[in-house]
């Protein structure tokens, strides 16, 4: 329950901090989020928010000289202490490590574009941890749930789903494609998996189910691999379409520009207004 209050407590702080940095001096310009940062499931404004707080952190990450492959190597380590924490029922604090995760894994990019070392390697071992830490809390909660085959198929579609949704955007970028952003992107992934996992206690278990313990975490994870699920066929269906049909895209060069790796930072991480 601490931690969980905890979590609510820093998410009010950010939100009211952001509602007052955009009552004084406006929206804060983001230019890698795009200019639909948000979804059906994630309002942008709650994206922008979230991505304005971690810039103070990158700021401060930028001059002690941390490097981008350390955030990203810790945020593998907190996302696998996910799996034993689901595993043994341990929600609020599996949900936890995921958020510093996440965090992490936003901020290892941030760094390496403030310093000016980020490169196609940084990008492969990002997608690489991504994609480890994407499956590590469904697998916990798939041996936390295993005593009923419904339960235990539910947290596992979920992870495939994950998978498909980043295999599916990979696809398109490879090819130079600008799509709709779609639905279940990874940080929305995190939000709606933390949140299952917060509420799993307020209702232990319910007979109506056969005795499942904590339903609500159950029914969180079902949308996150129903509605991944769905979005990863929409990704895959334009994709297809694009590559018949370029109009119906815009076209981008197939890879990043990035910049060469350099010994030394090149600046602080810029203040995005």
């Amino acid at each position: 329950m601490v931690i969980t209050l905890a979590a609510l407590l820093l998410c009010t702080v950010v939100v009211a901090s952001y509602a007052t940095r955009v009552a004084r001096s406006g929206r804060a310009a983001h230019p890698r989020l795009g200019p639909s940062p948000g979804s059906a499931l994630l309002p942008g404004w709650l994206v922008e928010a979230f991505y304005w707080a971690f810039h103070a952190p990158g700021r401060a990450l930028v001059a002690l000289h941390v490097s981008p492959d350390a955030c990203t190597y810790a945020s593998l380590v907190f996302c696998c202490a996910s799996l034993p924490l689901a595993a043994t029922g341990r929600f609020a604090e599996a949900a936890a490590v995921i958020i510093v995760g996440a965090i992490l894994d936003a901020l290892d990019g941030m760094v390496a574009r403030a310093r000016g070392i980020a490169s196609p390697s940084g990008a492969v071992l990002d997608s690489f941890v991504d994609r480890i830490a994407d499956a590590a809390p469904f697998i916990g909660l798939a041996i936390y749930y295993r005593h009923n085959v419904v339960s235990l198929v539910i947290p596992l579609a979920a992870m495939v789903a994950s998978s498909l949704v980043s295999y599916a955007r990979a696809k398109a970028d490879q090819h130079g494609l600008v799509l709709p952003n779609g639905l279940m992107r990874r940080h929305e992934r995190v939000v709606y998996l933390s949140a299952s996992l917060f509420l799993g206690p307020v209702i232990p278990y319910t007979q109506a189910l056969g005795g499942i313990p904590r339903p609500l975490t159950l029914l969180g994870v079902g949308l996150v691999a129903v509605v991944g699920t769905v979005a990863s066929f929409v990704l895959v269906a334009r994709t297809r379409a694009a590559l018949r049909d370029p109009r119906l895209v815009t076209a981008k060069s197939p890879r990043p520009e990035f910049a060469p790796k350099s010994a030394e930072p090149r600046g602080p991480l810029p203040v995005e207004h």
